[in-house]
């Protein structure tokens, strides 16, 4: 290695030092951060393997090992930055974990050889590249998860500057990388290409980690339940529905748990064929029993978000309807994308927690297509 090549892969390594010590100060790191702790160390670490071609075996096969969590590891802290926390599940981190001993592996099948390569590590490098460049993909397309025109404008600006940064740095480290192989003054550059573009990503990493403190992203959520188009009411349909809203809004019947489409018919003073057509037609739910279902998990919402509270998630199970404590805990999950207990800690982690689609804890939003009103907290 050149001297200015040390030099800058020196600078490099450096930088990405600094990282992993500035994160681990960190008295309270979310998910993103710790991740990235491990990404900036396994960077130093990879950075520094052309130094130690003459070092004891042990050495660079622990140089070897521990930077295996670069690409692989940064495709987690996508994950973590841009779908908040439970975005990261250990199906997630068995697919790094995997694709690290891959990279272990093909790195530990080269070591000592004489640059000629056996069967074993060609089939482990064609292996290796499929599942990178798929990692790469996925890390790119993060960005674009949820986005919308209702984003907040420094929102979308970093992740504008997210994709053109991550993208560049891609496909100048594989253009250099390419190219090596037939033009010598390529592999030079492709020494200065991969410092700039570590340097570059650790630095914008961070400013996007303090973006993601001043604008937290919500749990991980699921798909939004499915809905009918709403259509326009006439005038004995208004009537019943502003009947309906008051038995949901102010009486809260969604808190029985025996509650049928035929007991809150009878309350309506109406047939239960004109009930359900109301909801499924006229309001735009998929059916009565969604239609509760959205209602109790809104108002459990608000139950687990109250500062102080004391309830258990029993308690509060069956203050929502709930017969029993398995059914809250599946529909929970399905409408919010995490349990109740991890909702909880979200909103004492003072974590903006999920929406669920039309219903809050104060009130129903009769519109399909109306944006979700935040939980109160």
């Amino acid at each position: 290695m050149q001297g200015w090549q040390a030099w800058v892969t020196a600078a490099a390594v450096a930088v990405a030092t600094i990282s992993l010590l500035a994160l681990l100060a960190r008295r309270r790191k979310s998910d993103a951060e710790v991740l990235f702790a491990v990404v900036s160390g396994s960077m130093a670490l990879s950075l520094m393997s052309p130094w130690l071609q003459d070092a004891p075996s042990w050495m660079r096969w622990a140089v070897a090992i521990g930077g295996c969590a670069t690409c692989n590891g940064y495709w987690l802290v996508s994950r973590a930055l841009f779908r908040g926390p439970g975005g990261v599940g250990g199906q997630h981190v068995l697919i790094a974990a995997g694709v690290a001993m891959l990279i272990a592996a093909y790195r530990g099948s080269t070591l000592g050889t004489d640059g000629s390569a056996s069967p074993w590590t060609v089939g482990l490098g064609g292996l290796l590249t499929l599942a990178s460049s798929t990692l790469l993909v996925l890390t790119f397309l993060e960005a674009l998860r949820g986005w919308s025109a209702q984003l907040p404008h420094s929102e979308r600006r970093m992740r504008i500057a997210y994709m053109a940064i991550f993208a560049t740095c891609v496909l100048a480290t594989t253009v250099t990388g390419a190219l090596a192989r037939t033009w010598p003054m390529a592999a030079e550059l492709g020494v200065l290409a991969i410092s700039a573009c570590s340097m570059a990503m650790i630095v914008f990493t961070h400013a996007a980690l303090r973006h993601r403190h001043r604008v937290p992203m919500p749990l991980h959520a699921g798909p939004a339940p499915e809905s009918l188009p709403a259509r326009a009411l006439d005038a004995e349909e208004a009537r019943l529905a502003e009947a309906l809203r008051h038995q949901l809004d102010t009486l809260q019947v969604y808190c029985e748990p025996e509650l049928k489409v035929a007991d809150l018919a009878t309350r309506l003073g109406t047939a239960e064929h004109r009930l359900s057509r109301l909801i499924s037609q006229g309001l735009g739910e998929k059916n009565f029993n969604q239609m509760i279902n959205r209602h109790r998990i809104a108002h459990a919402c608000g139950l687990l978000a109250e500062a102080g509270a004391t309830a258990s998630i029993l308690e509060i199970s069956g203050r929502c309807g709930f017969a029993s404590l398995g059914p809250f805990n599946r529909s929970f999950k399905a409408a919010m994308g995490c349990t109740p207990t991890a909702y909880r800690a979200a909103c004492l982690a003072r974590t903006p927690p999920p929406r669920l689609a039309g219903a809050s804890p104060g009130g129903f939003s009769w519109q399909a297509d109306a944006a979700p009103e935040p939980v109160a907290r």
